[in-house]
Formats: C-alpha cells, sequence, structure tokens
C-alpha cells in the first residue's frame, strides 16, 4: 500500500465522523485532496469561499488560499515554474480548510509543492499527520518509507521512494495546523525533495 492510500485510510474515518450529520447516504462525495484521496460529503451544505482579506491568524478559520501561496518557493534550483500556482479555500459546516500547489519541471522530471492549512478542520490534520513518527520505518521491493526529521522545532513527518517509479516525497506536519508535500519524479532517493522542503518557511508557519 502507497503513502498517499495509508493516508487516505486514516483521513476518510475521521471526516466521515465529523461530518456524518451533514451526509445524505446517497449523495457522492466531493474530493478534498486528490494526492490523500480523501473526501469531504456535500450534504446540503454549499462550500463558501474565504475572503482574501481575512486576517493572517483566526482560532478556527484557515488562511486564505492566496495568503497561503506566498509560501510556496518562488524559485527551484534547476527546475522550470510551470503555469502560477493553483489553490482553494473552502467552508463546509464547522469544518475548513485552504490548499495551495505549485508544479516545476526540469526535463523529464516533474517536481510539485503542496501545501495545506487545516486550521479550522483539526480531525483532518490529526488523520493527515497520524503516520508522522520518527519511529516508523518500512520497505519492500517497491517501497521505502520512513521518518523524517529536519531538525525544525513543531516540524515532523515521514518520507518515501517508490523504487520502481523513481518517485521521491516528504510529507511533513508544521505547527500542528499544516500539511506540506513535496514530491517529485525521477528519483532514486529523497536528498532532493528534503532539500526543496528546507528552502520553505516552516518556521514561519510553524509561528502562525
Amino acid at each position: 500500500m502507497t503513502a498517499p492510500r495509508l493516508l487516505a485510510c486514516c483521513l476518510l474515518p475521521l471526516l466521515l465522523g465529523a461530518c456524518s450529520h451533514m451526509q445524505n447516504a446517497s449523495e457522492p462525495p466531493v474530493p478534498i485532496l486528490s494526492d490523500a484521496e480523501a473526501a469531504v460529503p456535500t450534504g446540503q451544505h454549499q462550500p463558501v469561499r474565504l475572503a482574501a482579506s481575512q486576517p493572517l491568524r483566526s482560532d478556527t478559520i484557515s488562511l486564505h488560499y492566496e495568503t497561503l501561496q506566498r509560501f510556496l518557493p518562488e524559485h527551484v534550483a534547476g527546475f522550470v515554474r510551470e503555469g502560477s500556482p493553483q489553490g482553494e479555500s473552502v467552508q463546509l459546516g464547522g469544518i475548513s480548510y485552504s490548499t495551495c500547489e505549485q508544479h516545476y519541471r526540469k526535463g523529464n522530471q516533474r517536481l510539485k509543492v503542496q501545501l495545506v492549512d487545516y486550521n479550522g478542520a483539526q480531525a483532518l490534520y490529526a488523520g493527515a499527520t497520524a503516520l508522522m513518527s520518527t519511529d516508523i520505518w518500512q520497505e519492500s521491493d517497491e517501497q521505502l518509507m520512513r521518518g523524517c526529521d529536519l531538525g525544525l522545532p513543531g516540524v515532523r513527518g515521514y518520507e518515501t521512494v517508490q523504487k520502481l517509479e523513481r518517485r521521491a516525497a516528504v510529507a511533513l506536519g508544521v505547527g500542528d495546523r499544516f500539511f506540506v508535500s513535496v514530491e517529485s519524479t525521477g528519483q532514486e532517493d529523497t536528498r532532493l525533495v528534503k532539500a526543496v522542503a528546507r528552502t520553505l518557511d516552516l518556521r514561519g508557519l510553524a509561528a502562525l
């Protein structure tokens, strides 16, 4: 089972429990994060987009996605940025979250940086970071997964290598609020994705 599918298994039960009072059993879920294959039920509530003028910090509301995009790297050494950053902010009942991502390329290599603010969805954050421990370790002929420690306060995570596909990723929980993911193709190990993760203002995120 790959890391994204493991993450989905953690996310889905928590989300369904948080939103069960809003969901009609006959209605399909709406995806939150395609990478994690998670879903949030629509029920009879329509998502409400947060205002760009929203304050930087709130006790129950995540940052607006345009504010979150400021933490994406403008440049990655050796890579060319592809297009503009994408993102969205959503409120659904008592849950709010914001997500943004940016893609980069270097020849045949593809790199993606994704940030998610779970400030208004702590149950989702708990699920997304459930596997993040320095003690976790699993290896097979197809995959290596182990804990990742960047030596920064308030930051923990895990790293994965899909050996046959030559894909590497690092997933980080920051400040008990933010989920940070860096993924790249054409990699034999996690050195690149961890180096890119270190260029992000993780201390700034953890302080919010």
